[in-house]
C-alpha cells in the first residue's frame, strides 16, 4: 500500500506512474490519495483512475464515515482521531483485482455496523466477481480495531463462503513469538 501526502496533486502524477512502471510484477499494489481534487471527478481523479486501471493497482477506498459521524465533543481520542484522518468524500471504486476497503471506525458499536453494512454487499460482490478484496480496519484509538475487524469477517462470512478465523485471544500482544 503506497499511501500519498495530503499535498500529492495531479501535477504529481507523473511520479506516481514512474513509481508503479517499476513495481514488481506479482507483487499486488494500491494507492491512497488524500488530495481533494482527486474527489471531485474531474481531471484529477479521471487522470488517477486511468493511472491505476493500466498499471493494474488498486485505489485505496478510504471510509471515514464512521469516524465524522458524531462531532468529538470532549472525548479527546476521537477528537485526535478526527484531526489526523482526512475528511475526503467514499469513493466506492476498484481499479484491479486486490480492492483494499481503509474503513476508520467509530467508538459507538452501532455507528460502526451501520456505515460497514453497505460493505458486506460490495465485498460479497467482489468476491463472486473473483476479485481478493482487503480490509484495513482502524478505530479512534484502534484497541477496537481488531475487535471491528473480527466482526466485519464475520458478518461478511454469512454472505460468502470464507475459511473459520483463529481463536481471537484479545487486543493485547501477549508476546513477540
Amino acid at each position: 500500500m503506497v499511501q500519498l501526502p495530503r499535498d500529492f496533486g495531479h501535477a504529481e502524477l507523473p511520479a506516481l506512474a514512474q513509481l508503479l512502471s517499476r513495481w514488481p510484477p506479482g507483487l499486488p499494489c494500491a494507492v491512497e490519495v488524500r488530495e481533494l481534487e482527486f474527489f471531485h471527478k474531474g481531471l484529477a481523479e479521471q487522470s488517477l483512475n486511468r493511472l491505476l486501471i493500466s498499471q493494474d493497482v488498486d485505489r485505496v477506498m478510504l471510509d471515514v464515515r464512521a469516524l465524522f459521524a458524531t462531532p468529538a465533543g470532549l472525548d479527546k481520542k476521537l477528537a485526535a482521531a478526527q484531526g489526523e484522518k482526512p475528511k475526503v468524500p467514499l469513493h466506492v471504486l476498484s481499479t484491479a483485482v486486490n480492492p483494499v476497503v481503509r474503513f476508520i471506525g467509530h467508538f459507538d458499536e452501532a455507528i460502526n455496523a451501520a456505515r460497514f453494512a453497505p460493505w458486506i454487499e460490495r465485498l460479497s460482490l467482489w468476491i463472486k466477481q473473483g476479485k481478493t478484496p482487503f480490509l484495513f480496519v482502524h478505530t479512534p484509538d484502534n484497541r477496537q480495531a481488531p475487535e471491528l475487524a473480527r466482526q466485519c469477517y464475520s458478518r461478511l462470512a454469512e454472505r460468502v463462503a470464507l475459511p473459520p478465523l483463529a481463536e481471537f485471544a484479545g487486543d493485547r500482544q501477549e508476546s513477540l513469538f
